[in-house]
């Protein structure tokens, strides 16, 4: 893999940040303004804990008007970037601290793929969708009603026609997902959800790889349908963490990402015995009485 050069040095004074900052494209100046100065806090580039240059300056040096400028300032405050104080100007914070999930994918695309930076959030991002999907099934399981498992298995019959296009694919995986989350009756996980239903828009080269496979994943929408019909929460969170982490560190590997991300024979027998029943078409009994039964 190619070695990513070394990060420049976080930029500190007001001074710095001016001369490394150019004026932006006249289109969309909002946008262009507070998506350059994203870019240049989430990459480390004005490091947390400087203030940014006076309006003044600063307007001069993206070459936009103050309101402009202001109004980008108050959406990176939104994004929890920065904090503005009255007479104080403005201060960049730590986004770990203050800003939300969505700040993963902000951060990622501030990056270049060949930065250990990258790698370490896309990990991140694995992960967090491994324990969500396998928390809201577990809970789906424990608090679904027939007419959920019916909006599952419909919209898991059409991804049948969108396996010719990775992001149509990855839309109805998506729509898949939200009706589990809603049959888990759980807002929290529906609002983390929305990240995700992001990454059609804002990921579309990084969707088409993780759906790179997508015959060989039908199979697995049966699997989900199974494991919430049969109403046993432990097993089905036990068996979709298993899973997921093989099927991340397979394709880790495969795109060559992490060289021990190998998924040995040793790592899906993991899965517990429930995963393979279901797969094979023996599901459990289901466990106790659905909601609206």
């Amino acid at each position: 893999m190619k070695k990513a050069p070394p990060p420049p040095p976080a930029l500190t004074d007001p001074t710095e940040t001016l001369a490394a900052i150019g004026p932006v494209a006249r289109s969309s100046v909002v946008d262009a303004v507070s998506d350059r100065l994203r870019n240049e806090i989430l990459a480390g580039r004005i490091a947390a804990g400087s203030r940014l240059p006076s309006e003044r300056e600063l307007s001069l040096a993206l070459g936009v008007n103050r309101l402009t400028l202001r109004a980008a300032l108050a959406r990176l405050e939104a994004m929890g970037l920065v904090s503005t104080r009255h007479g104080s100007g403005t201060e960049v914070v730590s986004w770990r601290e203050r800003a939300g999930l969505e700040a993963l994918t902000m951060v990622m695309s501030s990056l270049e793929r060949e930065e250990p930076a990258w790698l370490e959030l896309l990990s991140s991002l694995l992960e967090v969708r491994r324990v969500l999907v396998s928390e809201a099934v577990a809970l789906a399981a424990e608090r679904h009603t027939e007419e959920d498992l019916a909006a599952i298995r419909a919209l898991a019959a059409e991804q049948v026609n969108n396996l010719p296009d990775p992001l149509a694919f990855a839309r109805g995986d998506l729509a898949i997902q939200r009706v589990i989350v809603r049959a888990a009756r759980n807002v929290g996980f529906e609002l983390m959800l929305n990240t995700f239903a992001r990454f059609p828009e804002e990921q579309p080269e990084l969707l088409a790889e993780l759906y790179d496979r997508r015959e060989e994943s039908l199979p697995f929408y049966d699997v989900l349908v199974e494991l919430v019909r049969a109403g046993d929460a432990e097993a089905a969170r036990h068996a979709l963490r298993a899973a997921f982490d093989a099927m991340d560190r397979e394709w880790l590997a495969r795109h060559g990402r992490e060289a021990e991300g190998k998924a040995s024979e040793g790592a899906r027998a993991k899965a517990p015995g429930l995963l393979g029943k279901v797969q094979a078409g023996k599901a459990p009994p289901k466990k106790g009485k659905t909601r609206g039964t």
